[in-house]
């Protein structure tokens, strides 16, 4: 059977899924309406392929990958092609008009397309042939991403899906089938990613603190550096297209600072200036020494994997007598706050469900409060965020900073905000994630798969929810929805019926 794989668009997309095709073994036409874009598209991809093969991480000589890749203007020259797998520009207008006219020209073909946020059933309904039409998202560079996700449309065959999670494992990949909707898996959980941290710096948070505190998280880049890299114009387009595509739906709205940087054409690194400036040195901070035998004593109140994890790791005390202040690992703010005749002791309390200034009046007895973050799993880059409240908070807050940096651990003193940044981004990711497997998107281990192979996150949502609680990031968006009033924070129902069933896993 010919096996002949046709690439649609000769950009970086389609230049990426001719090369993983043609190093697959796959004999590979790259069609682009522009002919002088085929030249340009064979220079770069042998570059490209003499470079691996200098480095040895070729399993052949580069010139016959580059054999097995023909090119092409004419759409009539893609008849033989098992695969066509279209990557032209994210307008739905114009891949239906491809779609039509592939219909005719390539009639043995499998018809799949690039899409990352477009309806396969949409783009589908363009061919007399639905039922060979299927989503066939790569992900950028596509020789190095693994995933693929395989979104069948509402009349693909079932033997069509088959077809084409088969066809990802030859390519190398690592297929994951999500249901037709906007933004499919990785698009859509994705969205909290930028779009809470566009809110957190509006907010008066500065974007390199958001960025250190998420790589101390176990992210590779964080949200901002992350928009420089994809581009702000392709970002914003695409955030632009889920809002657009689910009605207005709040939680998937952009943020008038991303509009702003496009329109001054600081789009990111390919522009030389987007959040940041390029060239760039980023410079990661050295974590403070530990000396924890240097650690003011603590008194941690609380239970779940927080409060456990505090007390394993941190110098603690279970007598308040000889504690220096309390640390209150507590989500709510039923904080009903001391042990039995509390001595007057300065609280810094947990901020994930409410910020450091509402949590005043929880603490009467003591002689200062202020805010903290922490988010499990703790490693040796983590951030300990601190939070003084608009009234006070010195004493406290420069207890916190003595007793986190005497256990190794960078601290950043930030304004005042319910939930902090680490946690507010993460429910936010987790309760997206839990939204689309409540909407059958995808299972959780599709989804949490998806998401470490398409984001490169440290984790799947899903499997973080299970680390922090289910219960626990329950009550931390309850708390968030109470003091912050919008919609983004109501917490899903499935959340809601986990937590009320005790579960602790998603499995």
């Amino acid at each position: 059977m010919n096996e002949r794989v046709a690439v649609i668009g000769a950009g970086t997309m389609g230049r990426g899924i001719a090369q993983v095709a043609a190093q697959s073994g796959f004999p590979v036409t790259l069609y682009d309406a522009f002919p002088e874009a085929l030249p340009r598209a064979l220079e770069h991809l042998q570059a490209i392929l003499q470079k691996l093969e200098a480095k040895g991480r070729l399993n052949e000589p580069a010139g016959a990958i580059l054999e097995r890749i023909q090119t092409t203007a004419a759409l009539e020259d893609l008849k033989d092609a098992r695969w066509v797998i279209e990557a032209a520009p994210e307008r739905l207008e114009l891949k239906r008009e491809l779609f039509a006219r592939l219909d005719e020209c390539a009639p043995h073909a499998i018809l799949a397309t690039n899409t990352s946020t477009l309806s396969i059933t949409a783009i589908a309904s363009a061919t007399k042939r639905p039922h060979q039409v299927v989503g066939l998202h790569f992900f950028n560079p596509a020789p190095l991403m693994k995933l693929v996700e395989v979104i069948p449309g509402l009349e693909t065959a079932p033997e069509v899906v088959e077809a084409a999670v088969a066809f990802a494992q030859r390519l190398g990949k690592e297929p994951v089938v999500a249901k037709d909707s906007p933004g499919f898996i990785v698009n859509r959980v994705a969205r909290p990613f930028y779009g809470e941290a566009l809110k957190l710096h509006g907010e008066g948070i500065p974007f390199e603190a958001i960025d250190t505190i998420m790589r101390g998280l176990g992210f590779r880049m964080g949200p901002f550096e992350l928009m420089d890299l994809i581009g702000l114009d392709v970002n914003y387009a695409a955030t632009t297209s889920v809002y657009a595509a689910y009605f207005q739906e709040p939680r998937y709205k952009p943020h008038p600072i991303q509009r702003r940087m496009v329109e001054a054409g600081y789009l990111g690194q390919k522009s030389g200036r987007g959040f940041y400036r390029y060239p760039r040195e980023p410079q990661e901070p050295e974590p403070p020494p530990a000396r924890s035998e240097q650690a003011p004593k603590a008194l941690i109140l609380g239970s779940g994997p927080l409060a456990d994890l505090l007390r394993a790791r941190f110098a603690h005390t279970t007598n308040s007598d000889e504690a220096a202040f309390i640390l209150d690992a507590r989500v709510r703010l039923e904080k009903k706050s001391y042990p039995a005749a509390p001595p007057k002791l300065p609280v810094v309390t947990l901020v994930w469900g409410h910020s450091a200034s509402t949590a005043l009046r929880a603490y009467s007895e003591a002689s200062d409060v202020a805010g903290f973050s922490l988010v499990p799993p703790v490693t040796e880059r983590a951030v300990a965020e601190l939070y003084a409240p608009l009234a006070g908070g010195e004493e406290a807050v420069a207890l916190a900073r003595r007793y986190f940096e005497a256990h190794g651990l960078r601290t950043l003193t930030l304004p005042d905000t319910p939930g902090g940044v680490g946690f507010r981004i993460l429910a936010l990711l987790i309760n997206e994630a839990v939204s689309a497997l409540q909407e059958g998107i995808a299972d959780p281990q599709g989804i949490d798969r998806a998401m470490r192979l398409g984001t490169n996150y440290p984790q799947g949502p899903l499997e973080w929810s299970e680390t922090l609680g289910i219960k626990e990031v329950l009550r931390g968006l309850e708390g968030l929805f109470h003091e912050l009033g919008e919609d983004r924070y109501r917490p899903q129902p499935l959340l809601r019926r986990a937590a009320a069933a005790g579960l602790g896993k998603w499995r």
